[in-house]
């Protein structure tokens, strides 16, 4: 469990988010929402370490997280960047090894066969293991993102955190991604993303948090948290939720705007 206590976190000293009282748990997938600037990102990077707190603790079973190294840090929690742009030529196994390089030995950290096996294995679990010799630079951005998801796996954490994973993915491999954030929550990972798709967090979530003038202004499930009144305040804009039925028959609640 990571446990946030009374966190503030910001840049120099201007905080932007204050007071975010917050519980993640294994085996959850949490969603966090917000306008352009309520602090996501700068949420993950503190949680990540990235970032120093202004105040406030992060705690993981109880144990304060700044007393753990930087390779006890990644040995808990994993992150998985937007899709990018990779300037360097390295194959897809190339780039899903560097996640086991926290359990190499040695200056150089030169992976050994157990390193290269537990690789390939967690491209197995995403169905990429056909692309282990292609040239990250050379492959589509939905393939990217499944070889950095697999990167984040390979480091062995029990969190991963996720920086809006489906950002400039077309909805096929938008859904795709949803999907192995689920995979990975069954399997026991604690998994928490940031997206601007609040009907992603409806659909797949067990918790959404939103993001608002620098607070929690809601926290729960979506189910409940997630209403016409909630996402309107929080994006500024006329937004419904209705219900509607699939080709199935199975109810969906749907989000429109006016």
């Amino acid at each position: 469990m990571i446990e946030l206590r009374e966190l503030s976190c910001g840049y120099g000293k201007k905080p932007i988010l204050s007071g975010v009282n917050l519980i993640i748990n294994k085996g959850e997938l949490t969603c966090v929402l917000g306008k352009n600037g309520s602090g996501k990102t700068t949420l993950f990077k503190t949680i990540l370490g990235l970032l120093p707190s202004m105040g406030g603790n992060i705690l993981y079973d109880g144990k304060i997280l700044t007393s753990y190294s930087g390779k006890g840090v990644a040995r808990l929690i994993s992150y998985v960047p937007q899709a990018h742009g990779t300037p360097f030529p390295f194959t897809v196994l190339d780039v899903v090894l560097m996640g086991q390089y926290i359990h190499t030995s040695g200056m150089f950290g030169k992976p050994q066969r157990q390193n290269i096996e537990k690789a390939i294995k967690c491209m197995e679990v995403l169905g990429i293991e056909s692309l282990m010799y292609k040239n990250i630079s050379k492959i589509s951005g939905g393939e990217k993102q499944m070889v950095f998801i697999a990167r984040a796996i390979a480091q062995e954490p029990s969190f991963i955190i996720m920086d809006e994973p489906t950002a400039n993915l077309d909805m096929g491999n938008s859904i795709k991604v949803m999907k192995v954030a689920q995979l990975l929550k069954q399997k026991g990972y604690g998994v928490i993303m940031n997206t601007h798709m609040p009907d992603q967090a409806l659909q797949f979530a067990d918790k959404v948090i939103m993001l608002k003038n620098g607070k929690i202004s809601n926290i729960g499930d979506p189910q409940q948290v997630l209403k016409s009144n909630t996402l309107t305040d929080l994006y500024n804009t006329p937004i419904e939720i209705i219900e509607g039925f699939t080709s199935n028959g199975k109810s969906r609640k749907l989000l429109v705007t006016l």
